[in-house]
């Protein structure tokens, strides 16, 4: 086993964490939208922290799905396109490059998202009283994933025959 089969072990993993983590996330979403219905239309007694907590756990789940399909390569793509019309040596250098530069994007939005969080502080959400900096440190927490999931793509494909390269599982747009 050579140690890019081993990170491809621990990324998997990873993933199947978030993937738990996510659906956690969806229970106590619909949980707390179901409690609120309830509330709302039969006690006639509604929450003041329901939205708020709703809008939280989105922002969590968005970022955390974007994460998991950043692994898995099930996002909109244009692979299709990119592989039907160049050989496989130049497929290989373009899906360097663009696994390269997206590591790069997402460590930009990483760090500067970081950043941003780090200066809610303590403020509090108004509903809630929750600190700001927990619901926004959804970008930064799956920004560094997402970073350390396209980097490791990066390394992948580097040290894959140009033959073996394949388009995965994108949904592929064509024109």
């Amino acid at each position: 086993m050579n140690i890019v089969q081993i990170a491809d072990k621990v990324l998997d993993s990873l993933n199947a964490f978030l993937e738990f983590v996510m659906g956690v996330l969806m229970v106590i979403l619909v949980g707390i939208v179901f409690q609120e219905v309830i509330r709302r239309y039969i006690f006639n007694d509604p929450t003041a922290w329901a939205s708020e907590s709703c809008r939280f756990l989105l922002m969590w789940l968005t970022f955390t799905g974007a994460s998991i399909v950043t692994r898995l390569s099930t996002h909109l793509s244009m692979g299709f396109t990119i592989h039907r019309f160049v050989n496989k040596k130049l497929s290989k250098i373009i899906k360097i490059f663009i696994s390269g530069v997206g590591a790069i994007v997402m460590i930009f939005v990483t760090y500067y998202s970081a950043k941003i969080t780090l200066l809610a502080g303590y403020r509090a959400a108004p509903m809630t009283g929750m600190p700001m900096y927990i619901p926004w440190s959804a970008l930064p927490i799956n920004g560094a994933i997402m970073s350390v999931y396209m980097i490791a793509e990066t390394v992948k494909v580097l040290f894959t025959k140009s033959e073996d390269i394949n388009v995965g599982n994108a949904v592929e747009v064509s024109a």
